[in-house]
């Protein structure tokens, strides 16, 4: 690593460097006054996974570095009363292993299986996957599905806000120059909770997502109390398909005419052509995809 990225202790300029600063807080209120104070002008990092590789040769152009991977009050996994609180600079790896995690929301675990390489599901963390905003981020379609709030701070006030909400555009969000992301939230489920997540690449390992879909359905004497489903890779960014949830409400799977329901995913969303896929791809898969979520979640109620 460059001289001009090694790691301080201190939160002082290292002189000497082709850039200003590196800052390196070990507790989350000298990360937001450092925020504060450089707002646009400073590069947040964590894990690291996506931004050097983003950068690579341009690491020279970036003058202010904020590097938060020290924060500790950021890198729990906590059961509150009636919800799991998620601090974002836990890691895919941590999120695989979490039985929490694994029990009440086994697609998201799933999706961190699903990102990178070992190493990279070693030190990316879901907060980089989130603030990084791709629409193919793997880990954006099950938190939209179990309806996620994300916890945003700065050094003056703080807010919540639902997943739903924060994702503006390809790589791009609502979080502020002067936020962080600091928690992310999602609710436990009392109802019979059945999930399924799939990932479409052009190779089965180290591949960025052609499709992505998670079907989250609650049941309730045999009714659907509440969906989620949300694709990734199929818009601008990670959607929610709250028309198709509406319509699954209230009634038992046997009464959902499953190609149907498939039908309207295809043209709901709005893919594009690129390397991974064409969108004519993209659309015929997300309607065979559906189709096997709902297939899948049916033979596991059935098997009980």
């Amino acid at each position: 690593m460059r001289k001009s990225l090694m790691k301080q202790e201190n939160n002082q300029p290292i002189s000497g460097t082709d850039f200003k600063n590196y800052f390196q807080p070990s507790s989350l209120k000298e990360a937001l006054e450092i925020r504060d104070k450089y707002r646009s002008e400073v590069k947040l990092v964590a894990g690291a996974t996506d931004i050097f590789v983003q950068y690579n040769e341009k690491l020279h152009e970036v003058e202010n570095w904020l590097d938060i991977s020290r924060i500790e009050d950021l890198k729990k996994i906590e059961k509150k009363e009636k919800s799991i609180f998620i601090g974002p600079l836990v890691t895919h790896l941590e999120i695989i292993k979490s039985d929490l995690i694994n029990k009440h929301f086994s697609a998201l675990s799933a999706a961190a299986l699903e990102v990178g390489s070992p190493q990279i599901r070693s030190r990316g963390t879901i907060g980089g996957n989130i603030c990084t905003s791709s629409p193919a981020g793997d880990l954006l379609p099950p938190l939209l599905a179990y309806e996620a709030k994300f916890h945003l701070s700065s050094r003056k006030k703080s807010r919540i806000v639902e997943s739903d909400e924060f994702f503006t555009g390809p790589k791009k969000n609502i979080l502020k120059d002067s936020e962080l992301l600091t928690g992310i939230e999602i609710p436990i489920s009392d109802a019979e909770v059945y999930s399924f997540w799939k990932k479409i690449g052009r190779r089965k390992a180290l591949v960025i997502s052609t499709l992505t879909l998670n079907l989250v359905l609650e049941f309730e004497n045999d009714l659907i109390k509440r969906a989620g489903l949300a694709v990734g890779s199929a818009a601008p960014v990670p959607v929610r398909l709250k028309k198709i949830e509406e319509k699954m409400l209230g009634k038992k799977l046997s009464q959902l005419d499953y190609k149907k329901i498939a039908e309207e995913v295809k043209n709901r969303i709005s893919p594009i052509d690129d390397l991974r896929g064409t969108k004519e791809y993209r659309e015929d898969v997300a309607a065979d995809i559906m189709v096997n979520a709902l297939e899948k979640i049916e033979k596991e109620r059935v098997s009980g």
